[in-house]
């Protein structure tokens, strides 16, 4: 099997993330669902980089990138959102993803004692992927649009 392994995103990354949030799969299953522009995303991925409590990471298989998870830190949690690229989806690489993301948060962010995620109900690849991680489910919200 390859090695798949995380990396700090860097500026040569914005475009392949600016793909990526765009396939409709990861539309449907963010908490906002309208494309993003480009500058919109070249505005957002600045104020990622530059910001001390959030990380923005690569996802690598065999030195090429399949997914991408970002971690947002607040005192001692760390929230996190991922997502595989499409041709890699259904692989397991959610799952390995979240598990190297759990030593790479505690080695960036020490101060971090736990691990959070807000997953859609009906995404049921990546709450698959959070439980069969070791995470458990905390609750959950309800909500009526007015």
């Amino acid at each position: 099997m390859e090695e798949a392994y995380l990396r700090a995103a860097a500026e040569e990354d914005m475009d392949l993330l600016f793909g990526w949030a765009n396939e409709p799969a990861v539309r449907a299953n963010s908490f906002s669902s309208s494309l993003i522009t480009h500058e919109e995303h070249e505005a957002w991925f600045q104020r990622l980089m530059a910001s001390g409590n959030r990380r923005q990471y690569i996802y690598m298989l065999g030195g090429e990138p399949v997914g991408q998870a970002r971690v947002e830190v607040s005192g001692e949690e760390a929230e996190i959102s991922y997502s595989i690229c499409a041709g890699m989806r259904g692989m397991g690489h959610g799952k390995n993803m979240l598990q190297l993301l759990r030593s790479q948060v505690k080695e960036d962010f020490p101060e971090a004692e736990k691990l959070k995620a807000r997953v859609k109900p009906d995404n049921i690849a990546s709450r698959k992927a959070f439980l069969n991680a070791g995470y458990a489910e905390a609750y959950e919200v309800y909500e009526l649009q007015l």
